[in-house]
């Protein structure tokens, strides 16, 4: 065999490991992607500085404002990109400079804090877009203030951190350019991973005890959060995405388009409850029928996976054999029990199950039924400034704590001459959240990552005591600070107090002997931000519950009217549902938000765990409804009955306003309390065939009419 071709049939084996290992490790995950697009930016710069400068000033410079830029950049579109960057590049110029000039002098100084601080929050709640763009901003201003002392000429600030963020600006758009839709995809695929968690979680149900019933029932709500949150991440890129193609790219978004809707799709047949499941484990005896199920409803969930991982790698989708083999099983064994009780409701759980399973294997032919042409004029939601300078608004009272935080921060800062006060600022910025729940949970990952940062960071300061060494760590520190930032915050404070402690060394040898300060300044900050949520403009969950229970009863019913109204358009159809489960979204996180509040404000806590767990059962059971909406027409007792629970809904309402009339509220309590009889006549008759899923709604419903004067109390106070 000649010699060039036994070296050709020796590289081609490492050829296709690289390649294997790039797509499992780097192409499938965003997140290493990620760090390792920021990681390669820095190097570009820092090394050559040191090699033909030996200048770490420079070098770290660079490097801050290529953190600065990655840490702001939000838009999907390359032509987007390139306007954000653009806007980032200007400001870090201003805002740099300003800081290099006044920082010298205290008084002016303070006023260009506050004047910066203040216009540069307001201005992040117009969009997505400039919420990046001032949070980069933000981030150079204190960075500024840190290399002040290092910089020998005022210039050197604004010049080294924008050169370095458009340097990373120009990398991260060229990329983009090559994959445009590269983050629609990544978007895409984290909802799908998101549903597919969720799903994994529920199968645990299939079987399980009344006890870990209730344990998984709050955890899927919790689950149901990220998915929503994603859903809507998704739907604000796209628009964004539309916004900015052109003409001849819109065939390409509407794919996309399409996949948003599958998945939708696919998380309403998550969601959906077809029976109550602790009745359901008491009831059927067969515990290898329900333990199939569970098996099932795993297999699923690795199916989506490989659905979002093949969004990922842009190969086509293998869909796995067992999970047709696994149903076809299931059909068998769920049809030699015909005469128990149980069959009609697990006859329908399979056929959604079954249901999922289609959606992954007839993916194309799904989506590409859905019309998603009246997209193509959507537009990113926007604020206007007007409606921000406004005391009541959410965004105008974080500005007002936050800027309130840096100016106490910075007093505090000059009147005790803290040398590295500026970190203060840092941790004020980085801790200070729209709640309170959400600033202590930022609070404990900032303060405890930084200390376990700082063991570590000295530790291996030790280790690695050269030039060649500290690069090695600070550049490692970022990659994983970038890594795990989305995934874990206190970790990655470990990797960015690492990196701070790589960066000073470089600078001045002096890593380790800041890294005291650091501390010190992060619990300066962090009580600054939490005195600041606790005690400025402070909301309280139990505030909120109120308007959330209404807008979520209100909502609730929409999406069921659209189902049994037919009527109603796809288009509708589909938006009524996405609100509904937005709104049960936000019912859900303030619940969870306000374990986390002081005790003497967790009132009605008892409720509104209550509310939470039945609206999200009364979402799961419409949400079974809508699952089998197209098979076939509803008979007239069918339709009554859904008008009667509708009227139900729509009573618990006019209670949460204080407009229901006390007679009404009599006589729905006796039309309610008949339900059961009626619905055991309309079962016995084959033609009612949706009669128990309605019933499982009405059940729910009944329950909150029983509530609503409870919930009514939370107006009082």
């Amino acid at each position: 065999m000649p010699k060039d071709k036994e070296m050709s049939n020796g590289v081609e084996p490492i050829k296709d490991r690289i390649a294997d290992i790039w797509i499992n490790v780097f192409w499938k995950s965003p997140d290493h992607l990620w760090a390792l697009k920021v990681t390669v930016s820095i190097a570009f710069l820092l090394i050559p500085t040191e090699l033909i400068f030996h200048n770490s000033f420079f070098g770290t410079t660079l490097a801050l404002g290529v953190v600065a830029m990655a840490l702001g950049e939000t838009d999907v579109h390359p032509k987007g990109r390139i306007k954000s960057s653009s806007i980032a590049l200007i400001l870090y110029v201003i805002t740099s400079s300003l800081v290099a000039i006044f920082l010298p002098l205290p008084a002016w100084f303070a006023i260009v804090l506050l004047v910066l601080s203040f216009s540069l929050l307001l201005i992040g709640g117009i969009d997505l877009r400039m919420q990046g763009v001032t949070f980069g901003t933000m981030l150079i201003l204190v960075y500024s203030m840190l290399a002040a002392e290092n910089s020998e000429k005022w210039y050197y600030l604004p010049l080294f951190f924008t050169l370095g963020a458009f340097c990373y600006a120009v990398i991260s758009i060229l990329l983009l350019y090559f994959r445009p839709y590269r983050l629609l995809q990544q978007q895409l695929a984290r909802g799908f991973h998101f549903l597919a968690e969720y799903i994994d979680l529920k199968a645990n149900l299939f079987p399980s005890d009344p006890q870990v019933q209730k344990v998984i029932r709050t955890q899927l709500a919790q689950k149901n959060i990220n998915l929503a949150q994603q859903i809507e991440a998704c739907k604000n890129d796209l628009y964004s995405y539309s916004e900015e193609c052109t003409p001849e790219a819109l065939p390409v978004v509407d794919h996309y388009y399409r996949q948003w809707f599958l998945l939708q799709a696919m998380q309403e047949r998550a969601i959906s409850s077809h029976e109550q499941y602790d009745l359901l484990s008491c009831q059927v005896k067969n515990s290898g029928l329900l333990e199939g199920f569970g098996k099932l409803m795993r297999e699923i969930a690795t199916a989506v996976r490989l659905y979002a991982d093949s969004l990922l790698t842009e190969r086509p989708y293998k869909h796995p054999f067992s999970l047709k083999w696994t149903i076809t099983a299931l059909w068998a064994m769920l049809d030699a029990e015909k005469d128990e009780p149980h069959y009609l409701t697990l006859s329908l759980l399979l056929r959604n199950l079954t249901g999922l399973e289609e959606n992954l294997r007839e993916n194309e032919k799904t989506i590409d039924q859905i019309d998603v042409t009246v997209f193509h004029s959507r537009k990113p939601e926007r604020t206007g400034l007007k409606s921000l300078l406004h005391p009541t608004h959410p965004r105008f009272r974080f500005a007002v704590r936050l800027t309130l935080c840096w100016m106490l921060g910075y007093g505090i800062m000059l009147y005790l001459n803290f040398g590295k006060g500026s970190w203060i600022l840092m941790t004020s910025l980085i801790v200070v959240q729209q709640t309170y729940s959400a600033t202590r949970i930022r609070l404990f990952h900032r303060v405890f990552g930084t200390l376990m940062g700082v063991v570590g960071g000295v530790a291996l300061a030790q280790l690695l005591p050269t030039t060649p060494g500290q690069i090695l760590l600070l550049l490692t520190s970022i990659y994983f600070f970038f890594y795990w930032l989305k995934k874990n915050y206190t970790i990655a404070v470990v990797f960015i107090t690492i990196f701070v402690l790589a960066a000073f060394n470089l600078l001045s040898n002096q890593g380790v002997a800041v890294m005291m300060p650091r501390i010190i300044d992060t619990l300066v900050g962090g009580a600054l931000a939490y005195l600041a949520v606790r005690f400025i403009w402070p909301d309280w969950q139990y505030k909120q519950l109120p308007g959330l229970m209404l807008n979520a009863v209100a909502k609730n019913r929409r999406y069921f009217e659209s189902i049994y109204d037919g009527s109603v358009s796809e288009e509708d159809y589909l938006h009524n549902r996405r609100t509904a489960y937005n709104a049960d979204n936000a019912l859900t996180s303030a619940w969870k938000w306000m374990r986390l509040e002081p005790k003497n404000r967790r009132r009605y806590q008892d409720k509104a765990f209550n509310l939470t767990n039945l609206n999200h059962a009364l979402l799961s059971y419409i949400s079974a409804f809508g699952v089998h909406k197209s098979a076939g027409d509803l008979s007239e007792k069918e339709l009554d009955l859904c008008r009667d629970v509708s009227d139900v809904l729509r009573l618990v309402s006019e209670m949460l306003t204080n407009n229901a009339d006390e007679k009404q509220i009599e006589d729905s309590f006796r039309k309610a309390n008949c339900w059961d009889e009626q619905i055991d006549k309309m079962m016995d008759d084959a033609g009612n065939h949706r009669v128990r899923l309605i019933y499982n709604i009405a059940h729910v419903a009944r329950e909150l009419l029983a509530e609503a004067k409870g919930i009514v109390k939370l107006y009082e106070v």
